[in-house]
């Protein structure tokens, strides 16, 4: 996924709540009804793990309608003729008893029904002829990129070392030995606890049989080297090599790598079970489709192919198709992951207890190379059952998609836009805050906030939800030169009672220790760094609590330090208010005073690029209604916390993002200080041109959602 759209929208998730919940009292007042009156940062950093995984988890599936993968290809025409999929509601053609001997049985008519996820390239080959095209393939074939990849490449290649500890290939593998498709998926074991699931890669060899024996005999020297043993086992008629990895000092799970290869495909797993029942499909002695014949698999991939098809993007080449059911796929990457919870909540089984799994699927289909788009997704979230208990935080409503306002300015790096039932999701998230904490402590907290005397005493219920609009907008940018201070967000949300949520901010933050009100002539603005006056006996209050243990790892690292938040009315009679929450009260004033005076000019909807981004939504929206939207614009997007990364200084940026970023990148598990040795990225000037805009939209539809995203070719 492009590292500008995801980031961006995460940021959603995380500032907004912490910010809301901070000059609310939210979090202050469970804990008084819990256990007395208790500063508010306890709770904060004990309930920060449920707000962020919730949050996480919501907003996840906005990020799929940005993700573009770079997976693999064939012709769009040429790919649907051959393999299309009964559209929703109709039969599916008769499965035949078997293919005909010696014909090609596709690879996701071999998987199980354990199945859980699926990602499949088309046709490898053409995939990378076509990304080759794209201009992050330009990119990455850039002199100005050289000196840089030529250092990754070890790097790269053990990272993907965790494909081949877990099957034995590796990338490089699959590019000598393919010839067409490539099926990665992910099997469910719920009964097996010490390894609940399994990885599968399939891939058609068909005319390279030789570069498929090599690869295997590459595969079987190096295991063996490692200290592997191997035992060949025969199942009908095939050879199937299976491996016993050499267990590290104290692990428990014993390693199992299974291989087998004919003249037409390859099969590598991490059960040689997966593979006999691979081949038992085969060889006709069990039922071919037991996966690809389930109906979410059918409708995603065939509304999703033919929401590609209608984009009619001449040139396009489909690049991957993929599929996966979140609880499933939740489950099984929590053990890839070893994620270790060290608590007794289980993320997954408490959105399932409160109505999540209504979410049946999600799934899409991609091009790459087209003469309108470098790559365009199309995906949809599958979810036709009624919204029950907190799930109903779901219901988005679609809304006839406006302009984009006039007041984010031209070098805004992002636009975001959500159509949300704020007051519904807000009451519906009742149920998960009661079954996460054990007890019915919402409502107390809400009546707290009311009536504490101590408190900000705000009605949320009168006062403040009644007057949130159903929308929801994030605008990001940066400064140069990029410095810790550049990367800003901004979160608008549309109000109509301007006066009456002034008033409930005010209140709130005439209790909030670390509020400064700024002097600014056209509205009340207040900044808030956090911690300076109240946190300082936080830790002897945690440990008097039994709380001591995993919070300060939660919170050694504020994710945001700063932030301000103001009531913005616009001009009357027909301007909108806006309650407004941003990283930097310098960002706040300047945006709030555009909507205050109606300004014109240097707008984002008014640059070249965004006209283009908005003319290609209309032409794939059809109808003009979505669930939410967004522009995006890499080349000023990425531009600050790249230069900050090349420079070695991403540590030292305070915003939520290079947070984030440093975490993931900076330090590798032996805390090296720069490990991919980013030094060696070019200037950001010299390749910005490779960065294409891009944007999205998702729409309600009677059975989940449609989810589009895309960057536009030069």
């Amino acid at each position: 996924m492009p590292l500008g759209s995801n980031m961006h929208l995460s940021n959603f998730a995380l500032f907004p709540s912490l910010a809301f919940f901070r000059i609310s009292g939210f979090f202050p007042n469970i804990m008084a009804a819990r256990c007395q009156r208790l500063p508010k940062d306890i709770f904060m950093r004990i309930g920060l793990h449920l707000i962020r995984s919730s949050a996480t988890f919501l907003c996840g599936f906005a990020l799929l309608s940005l993700g573009h993968l770079s997976i693999a290809a064939k012709p769009v025409q040429q790919e649907q003729a051959a393999d299309a999929a009964p559209a929703a509601g109709q039969p599916s053609a008769p499965a035949a008893p078997q293919a005909a001997a010696g014909a090609y049985v596709p690879a996701v008519d071999v998987l199980p029904e354990s199945t859980a996820g699926v990602v499949r390239i088309p046709e490898l080959p053409s995939f990378c002829d076509a990304w080759e095209r794209t201009q992050i393939g330009l990119l990455l074939a850039s002199a100005e990129m050289q000196p840089f990849l030529d250092d990754q490449r070890e790097r790269a290649r053990t990272y993907f070392d965790s494909l081949d500890r877990k099957i034995g290939l590796k990338p490089d593998d699959l590019y000598e030995i393919a010839s067409g498709e490539v099926v990665v998926a992910w099997m469910a074991f719920p009964d097996d606890k010490r390894r609940p699931y399994a990885l599968s890669v399939i891939a058609d060899v068909r005319d390279r049989k030789a570069e498929a024996d090599a690869a295997a005999d590459k595969i079987d020297a190096e295991l063996k080297a490692g200290g592997a043993t191997r035992k060949d086992v025969t199942h009908g008629g095939e050879t199937i090599r299976v491996y016993r990895t050499k267990p590290k000092p104290g692990q428990l799970k014993i390693e199992e790598i299974a291989l087998t290869w004919n003249d037409q495909r390859f099969i590598a797993a991490d059960r040689a079970s997966v593979i006999q029942d691979a081949l038992d499909v085969l060889a006709e002695k069990s039922p071919a489709k037991a996966f690809s014949a389930r109906p979410s698999f059918q409708q995603v991939l065939a509304e999703s192919s033919t929401a590609i098809e209608s984009a009619s993007d001449q040139g396009a080449t489909l690049c991957w198709q993929w599929y996966a059911e979140p609880f499933a796929m939740g489950r099984i990457l929590r053990e890839v992951f070893e994620y270790d919870r060290r608590d007794d909540l289980d993320v997954i089984e408490l959105l399932e207890r409160q109505g999540f799994g209504v979410i049946e699927a999600v799934g899409g289909v991609g091009v790459v190379a087209g003469q309108r788009f470098d790559i365009l997704h199309s995906g949809i979230v599958l979810a036709p059952g009624k919204l029950t208990k907190a799930a109903r935080m779901l219901q988005a409503k679609n809304s006839i998609r406006l302009p984009i306002p006039a007041w984010p300015t031209d070098d805004s790096g992002a636009f975001f836009r959500f159509n949300w039932e704020l007051e519904s999701a807000f009451w519906a998230a009742e149920s998960l805050v009661n079954d996460a904490l054990g007890e019915d402590l919402f409502r107390p907290m809400i009546e707290g906030i009311r009536d504490d005397p101590e408190g900000p005493q705000i009605d949320i219920a009168k006062d403040f939800l009644p007057n949130l609009e159903n929308e929801v907008i994030l605008i990001t940018d940066n400064t140069l030169p990029a410095g810790p201070e550049s990367d800003r967000m901004l979160v608008a949300l549309r109000i109509k009672n301007a006066d009456v949520v002034a008033k409930v901010v005010q209140k709130a933050m005439e209790v909030e220790p670390d509020a400064i009100k700024l002097e600014v002539a056209e509205f009340d603005v207040w900044r808030v760094e956090r911690g300076k006056n109240d946190s300082d006996d936080i830790d002897a209050q945690l440990a008097a609590l039994g709380f001591d243990e995993d919070i300060e790892d939660e919170e050694s690292a504020p994710l945001l330090n700063h932030w301000a938040i103001a009531v913005v009315k616009g001009p009357q009679p027909d301007g909108a208010d806006y309650l407004m929450f941003s990283s930097h009260s310098e960002l706040l004033v300047k945006l709030g005073q555009r909507v205050r005076s109606g300004a014109l000019g240097n707008d984002l909807a008014s640059t070249e690029a965004t006209r283009t981004i908005v003319a290609a939504i209309d032409d794939l929206n059809a109808g003009n209604l979505v669930t939410y939207d967004s522009v995006f614009h890499p080349s000023i997007a990425l531009r600050a916390r790249y230069e900050l990364l090349r420079k070695g200084e991403l540590k030292d940026s305070d915003s939520l993002i290079a947070n984030l970023l440093r975490r993931i990148v900076e330090n590798g598990e032996e805390g090296e200080p720069d490990p991919i040795q980013a030094g060696k990225l070019p200037p950001f000037e010299s390749i910005k041109q490779f960065f294409t805009s891009g944007g999205a939209f998702w729409q309600k539809t009677d059975s989940g959602w449609t989810m589009t995203g895309f960057l536009m070719a030069k």
